[in-house]
């Protein structure tokens, strides 16, 4: 278990904490529905071994706010890494060359635009991790699999296929989050294509925890960021995969309000903090 962060490091959060990405944001606390300061969410957050910091992939505000927090999150001990939904596991070895000042720019940039798009929203946070040497974690799984999952199902999956997944990889229907995301995506497919995508996306959550908690097991003393969209942050989704891997790790889940998961509409249950902007 990584140690929690003592007063001194908090404080340290506390006083170098400045946001432009704060200045008009609300925050939500979801245990008591209280509107709380950034400083207030950056200092529970720096308590816990892993914080997941949900997105809408295209709004440059919700990255502006997660390199607020990493920049917060990486003052003091326990040692930052940045778990990324962006890149596959098999890109690892381009994040560590980049995260060493081993690998240009341009040549980075590659990488990420073969699984990802919209490079220059993300580009602040990639420096950030370059210029102070903060590993950054690619957690996804190969993408052809993701593919072929949404096309055709789980069980359209080969030996060979599956071999790709991280072991221990399932797909499991049977929780909350499908529930919301049946509101969310449900009227833009047919059922069983709608079903296809949601095994895919369980896939997706099973595997990026196991690569989250191999990460962790093999590098003690590092707390985790880990940015990915809201579907895959949302306590029902990444967090819950890791339960089932026996994980004890604990964490804190932040996530953008949507029309889905608001203020008024989600709960503990499903976030530990809300952020409007």
């Amino acid at each position: 278990m990584i140690r929690n962060l003592g007063i001194f490091g908090i404080g340290l959060m506390l006083l170098s904490f400045t946001s432009a990405a704060s200045a008009h944001t609300i925050i939500t606390r979801m245990s008591d529905r209280q509107t709380v300061g950034m400083p207030q969410m950056v200092a529970a957050a720096g308590k816990t071994d892993l914080v997941l910091v949900g997105e809408v992939h295209t709004i440059k505000e919700h990255h502006d706010l997660q390199l607020d927090l990493l920049r917060s999150l990486n003052q003091g001990k326990p040692r930052l890494a940045i778990g990324l939904e962006m890149l596959p596991a098999s890109r690892q070895h381009q994040l560590d060359r980049w995260s060493a000042g081993q690998l240009s720019e341009p040549a980075m940039r590659a990488v990420f635009e073969e699984s990802w798009t919209n490079w220059e929203l993300y580009r602040d946070i990639f420096l950030f991790a370059r210029d102070h040497h903060v590993p950054m974690v690619a957690l996804d799984v190969a993408p052809e699999v993701v593919r072929k999952v949404s096309q055709y199902g789980f069980q359209s999956l080969s030996p060979q296929e599956r071999s790709y997944l991280p072991a221990g990889t399932s797909c499991d229907l049977r929780n909350p989050q499908i529930a919301l995301l049946r509101k969310a995506f449900a009227q833009h497919f047919q059922e069983k294509v709608f079903n296809y995508f949601c095994e895919a996306q369980t896939v997706r959550n099973s595997g990026m925890a196991i690569n989250l908690a191999r990460y962790v097991k093999e590098h003690p003393g590092h707390r985790v960021a880990v940015l990915t969209g809201v579907w895959h942050a949302v306590k029902y989704a990444i967090p819950e995969q890791l339960s089932r891997t026996g994980s004890r790790l604990s964490y804190t889940v932040i996530l953008p309000e949507t029309p889905e998961l608001n203020a008024e509409s989600a709960g503990l249950a499903e976030a530990d903090y809300l952020f409007d902007m």
